[in-house]
């Protein structure tokens, strides 16, 4: 691994959810570690099937309440099963893959998060947020983007 790779910046520690999981349990898992993002994970074979963001869950939520009118933010998805509800087909990194290239993933997409697999598994995770530390590391060591 370089050290221009996502591997040196990429949170290791993922928190995450199972596609059989409530949406109830992911809001709280969201809610208590202050993320908007959960790789999910195959019950069965550990492996990762896509990506559920705050996004999902506000959408459930809205369409909740539009539905029935009324919605308990304390229950909600209570019911609901991640798998009903998870992005599938998502874009995904290696610890290898440059912070070029995931910078640039960032600029074009717009997307919030890149995971990071090896062997179908999550191993890590790279948010904006992640780029946002990086860039403020770089100033405090003296980078200057005028320099040539």
């Amino acid at each position: 691994m370089s050290e221009q790779s996502v591997a040196n910046i990429m949170t290791r520690d993922v928190i995450s959810c199972l596609e059989t999981d409530s949406l109830k349990l992911v809001n709280t898992l969201m809610t208590q570690h202050n993320i908007r993002h959960l790789p999910v994970i195959d019950s069965n074979t550990g492996q990762f099937l896509g990506l559920l963001s705050q996004k999902h869950v506000l959408r459930e939520a809205f369409y909740l309440a539009k539905t029935s009118g009324d919605v308990d933010l304390a229950n909600l998805g209570n019911g609901i099963q991640v798998k009903e509800v998870y992005s599938s087909g998502v874009v995904s990194a290696t610890p290898d893959t440059s912070l070029e290239e995931a910078g640039r993933f960032f600029l074009n997409s717009k997307h919030g998060c890149l995971p990071v697999l090896e062997d179908k598994k999550i191993v890590g995770i790279v948010t904006s947020v992640d780029f946002v530390r990086l860039c403020i590391d770089l100033l405090r060591r003296g980078y200057s983007p005028n320099a040539d």
